[in-house]
C-alpha cells in the first residue's frame, strides 16, 4: 500500500502534501489539547535582598494524565509499525500489509491514531525506503486519515446503529483497509502511471483478504490490550 516515489505525478503529490499538512496540523493540535492542562507554575522570584516569594504563572504544561497518553502513543507506534513489517505483493512496485490504523484510534482517538501513523509513515520513508519522500504526503491522507480518521468515525457510526462492538470494530478495521487501499488506485489512476480500473481490482482483490485480516488481528489486538493492560477505549472514556 506504501507508494514509492514516482508513481504519482507532481499535481497529485502536491495536492496530497498540502491535504496531508492540513491533518498533521489538526493533530497536532488535538493532541496538544489533550496531553496539557493549564494552571499555575510555581516560580521564585526576588522581592527584595535575600528575600523570596512564589509566584505563578499560568500556562499549558504536560500532567500525569498527559504523560500516561504519550506513554501509551509510543507503545501503540511501535505496535502499528511492527504490524506493517509484514508485506504482500500487489502490483509491480507496490505493496500490501497490515494496517493498524483502527487499532491506533481505538486507543488514542482518531487525532491520535493519525499522528501515530504519521510518525510510522516517516520513520519507514527516511531510514526503510518503505514508501517514497515526495508522496509521503499521500501515503499519510491513505493509511492516517482513512485508515484512522475516517474508519475511527466509521466504527462510531456502527456503534450508533446498534452494531455489537466487536462487530463495529471488524467492520470498520475491514472497511479501513478497503478505503486507504482504493485512495491509493485513485491516486494511481489520476496520475496516469496505472490504469485506475486495473489497480482498484488488484488492490481490492488482495485487499478483501487484508481488511479480514485486519478485523481478526485488531480485535485481537483490542481484547489483550483491554484484559492485560485494562486500557480503555477511546470511545469507553
Amino acid at each position: 500500500m506504501h507508494i514509492p516515489d514516482g508513481f504519482l505525478d507532481s499535481k497529485t503529490a502536491t495536492g496530497m502534501a498540502a491535504a496531508a499538512v492540513t491533518v498533521i496540523v489538526l493533530a497536532l493540535s488535538k493532541v496538544r489539547a489533550l496531553v496539557t492542562e493549564r494552571g499555575l507554575i510555581p516560580a521564585m522570584a526576588g522581592v527584595g535582598a535575600g528575600v523570596k516569594s512564589m509566584t505563578g504563572k499560568a500556562q499549558r504544561f504536560v500532567g500525569e494524565a498527559g504523560k500516561s497518553y504519550l506513554s501509551r502513543m509510543a507503545m501503540v507506534t511501535s505496535l502499528v509499525f511492527a504490524a506493517q513489517m509484514f508485506n504482500f505483493p500487489v502490483a509491480q512496485g507496490i505493496s500490501g500489509h497490515l494496517l493498524g490504523g483502527l487499532f491506533a484510534a481505538l486507543f488514542l482517538g482518531p487525532w491520535g491514531g493519525a499522528l501515530s501513523m504519521t510518525i510510522v509513515l516517516i520513520v519507514q520513508a527516511t531510514l526503510y525506503a518503505d514508501g517514497g519522500l515526495i508522496v509521503l504526503g499521500a501515503n499519510i491522507m491513505n493509511m492516517a486519515f482513512f485508515g484512522c480518521i475516517v474508519s475511527y468515525f466509521a466504527y462510531v457510526l456502527f456503534k450508533k446503529t446498534g452494531f455489537a462492538d466487536k462487530v463495529s470494530i471488524s467492520l470498520s478495521a475491514w472497511v479501513s483497509v478497503l478505503m486507504a487501499s482504493s485512495a491509493c488506485a485513485l491516486e494511481l489512476g489520476l496520475s496516469g502511471t496505472h490504469s485506475l480500473i486495473e489497480t482498484l481490482v488488484s488492490m481490492a482483490s488482495v485487499h478483501i483478504f487484508i481488511g479480514m485480516g485486519e478485523a481478526i488481528i485488531t480485535l485481537i489486538l483490542v481484547s489483550i490490550m483491554k484484559n492485560m493492560l485494562g486500557w480503555e477505549t477511546y470511545h469507553e472514556k
